[in-house]
């Protein structure tokens, strides 16, 4: 389910950012970067074995320190939003990786849009579902930081809300009312 979300990500995403996606995955070193098309994200599935592991804090850790040395030097970097697609609870507690770069955005001032976080559950865990949102509604007012986190549930039998998921993560209206936010 995951390959096919982020395979009809990629054909949307190509349109408006000629860079592409940069994947990367919870489980692997696998990182392919500037794709743009559906066969690719299928190439680059097709090198890793899933596992039932979702380390989701350490990968954020790692994506969210390099980043933000690259904004040190860069402090006119391009915006980035992680987009994190899953099916389950995560198993490395991602909500003070999370808490962190948002209070070290805030110490440099960066742009409210400079960094967003989407998380996309497919499938039905419960305990997935009722942690996922609180890392989205809950983050801001219990840490007093900036708001850089999204949550998209995806039902198995409805077509991906392109627009919450590419701009969730760093457009309030948008996270708080999906794509109807941008009417």
């Amino acid at each position: 389910q995951a390959g096919k979300a982020l395979q009809d990500l990629a054909a949307v995403a190509s349109e408006y950012d000629t860079d592409g996606l940069e994947i990367h995955f919870l489980n692997s070193p696998v990182v392919a970067k500037q794709v743009k098309s559906a066969q690719e994200v299928e190439d680059v599935f097709n090198k890793v074995t899933p596992t039932n592991s979702t380390p989701i804090g350490r990968k954020l850790q790692a994506l969210f320190t390099s980043y933000l040395a690259d904004l040190q030097r860069n402090p006119e970097l391009k915006r980035v939003s992680y987009i994190v697609i899953t099916d389950g609870a995560p198993k490395t507690e991602p909500e003070l990786v999370i808490v962190n770069a948002a209070r070290e955005l805030d110490s440099r001032r960066a742009l409210l849009t400079q960094v967003g976080i989407q998380f996309v559950q497919i499938g039905s865990n419960t305990a997935a579902t009722r942690y996922l949102e609180s890392l989205d509604n809950n983050l801001r007012t219990k840490y007093n930081i900036r708001d850089i986190v999204d949550t998209t549930f995806q039902p198995a039998d409805k077509p991906l809300d392109m627009i919450k998921i590419l701009t969730g993560g760093i457009n309030r209206r948008v996270d708080e009312r999906g794509s109807k936010g941008l009417r």
